[in-house]
């Protein structure tokens, strides 16, 4: 199946019992491979059959391939990607009847762009942040609690020369605070540390920058934060 297109699921159900009796059938797929973090199963449908006992009847079910979109957080869009599925039929997530095997025809995500802004949120692993809010109207930011808290974004591509980061950032709290880029995990390669200052309130943001040494490919790219601090946007460029 590929963008736009469709399938029909089917499946047989008998009523084995010595009485008349309703079934709740459902459907759920399973995408076996993603670059992004998704549930192991969803629901995609369910209907509810009535029957005598001995009766078998059939159930439908149709499947778009809008349906097994899902949000991609690196590009901050709908992306329907190439993977095989499995389908799944039964009485509940625990309780699976029948399956079948369905190759979807979509996109291959590409390497993380950090030349664009990047928001905070959209991170592919963290260690003691949270999430908090970027303004009192809107927006989402990370929040640091205290030196060593970390977030992660996973497959990232660095151009081959000197960078840049950049950070949109809140400190309430008195003194300047540190961002720290790293390569591969929290202890990593140490490209830069930028300076986080005091800007008196958790709703009052400022642009901080440090430059950073060359690391050209594709990296898991950690942003370690030496102190309490909200982190709303950043880029690498």
């Amino acid at each position: 199946m590929s963008a736009g297109g469709s399938v029909q699921v089917s499946v047989d159900v008998t009523n084995t019992g010595r009485y008349a009796g309703d079934e709740v059938v459902q459907l759920y797929t399973h995408q076996r491979h993603s670059r992004d973090k998704i549930p192991v199963k969803q629901l995609r449908g369910f209907q509810r059959v009535s029957l005598a006992p001995g009766q078998t009847t059939t159930v439908r079910f149709t499947l778009r391939a809008d349906d097994l979109a899902h949000w991609d957080v690196t590009r901050d869009k709908w992306v329907l990607e190439s993977s095989m599925h499995d389908l799944l039929v039964g009485a509940s997530s625990d309780d699976i009847r029948q399956r079948a095997t369905l190759r979807v025809d979509g996109e291959r995500i590409p390497a993380r762009n950090l030349s664009a802004t990047i928001r905070a949120e959209n991170f592919d692993g963290y260690a003691g942040i949270q999430l908090v809010d970027e303004s009192k109207e809107h927006g989402t930011s990370v929040g640091a609690t205290g030196p060593g808290n970390w977030i992660k974004f996973a497959g990232c591509v660095l151009g081959g020369g000197r960078t840049t980061f950049t950070a949109r950032v809140a400190k309430a709290s008195a003194g300047a605070g540190a961002i720290e880029v790293r390569l591969g995990s929290p202890t990593g390669r140490l490209l830069g540390t930028a300076t986080v200052p005091s800007t008196g309130d958790v709703y009052t943001y400022a642009t901080t920058s440090a430059p950073l040494a060359a690391a050209p490919g594709i990296h898991d790219v950690y942003l370690v934060f030496r102190s309490d601090l909200r982190l709303a946007t950043y880029s690498i460029g």
